[in-house]
């Protein structure tokens, strides 16, 4: 079953989305004790706005476990969508740089931040029953167009994004990492209520 993420969840869809982190090779993972890192993440996963607020993120989970996560927001909230890690890490009085320097996302489209699932749920379907889910997200924010970014050479990743609707529009470059951003335009699609 597909269900909003829930507070408690948060140290567990940390560990998720890790992952991803470890994939883009992100400058902090070097920086920061592993530990401390996930403290000040997992501490800013329970605010209200930010990029992997609970509010902000989707769980599939199956007999209760959590096989897969996906995060996204309305693109034009991106300036602050950081704030509360840096208020985590300044409370923490760890002085460290900002996780995600690149900018990623465009005002006018809801913005799919993340989306992973476990590995040994991989290749049955989870991440296509999250990003099905996706439409009335995007409607509820206000949004008609999804954005995300696939990096170029995951074509297991855009053949999945493009079965779904999703189409390349531009190219991103993200912590040294080329990136196609890709959008589904959900103009006349019918959304599930």
């Amino acid at each position: 079953m597909i269900r909003k993420a829930r507070k408690e969840d948060c140290p567990e869809l940390y560990d998720l989305i890790h992952e991803i982190f470890v994939d883009m090779e992100l400058p902090l993972l070097d920086l920061l004790n592993p530990d401390v890192l996930k403290a000040a993440m997992v501490r800013a996963m329970h605010e209200d706005v930010y990029r992997f607020s609970f509010r902000n993120g989707l769980v599939y989970e199956k007999n209760g476990e959590i096989l897969g996560c996906c995060f996204g927001y309305p693109g034009a909230t991106e300036p602050i969508i950081d704030a509360a890690l840096r208020n985590a890490f300044e409370e923490m009085h760890i002085a460290a740089p900002r996780l995600f320097p690149d900018s990623e996302t465009f005002a006018g489209e809801w913005y799919l931040d993340s989306i992973v699932t476990k590995q040994v749920a991989r290749g049955k379907g989870v991440a296509h029953q999250l990003l099905q889910t996706l439409p009335t997200l995007a409607s509820a924010a206000g949004e008609t167009v999804i954005g995300l970014n696939c990096e170029k050479d995951n074509l297991q990743a855009k053949q999945l994004y493009e079965k779904v609707g999703f189409k390349t529009v531009s190219e991103r470059t993200l912590s040294g990492h080329v990136y196609d951003h890709m959008q589904w335009d959900l103009k006349g699609i019918s959304f599930i209520k």
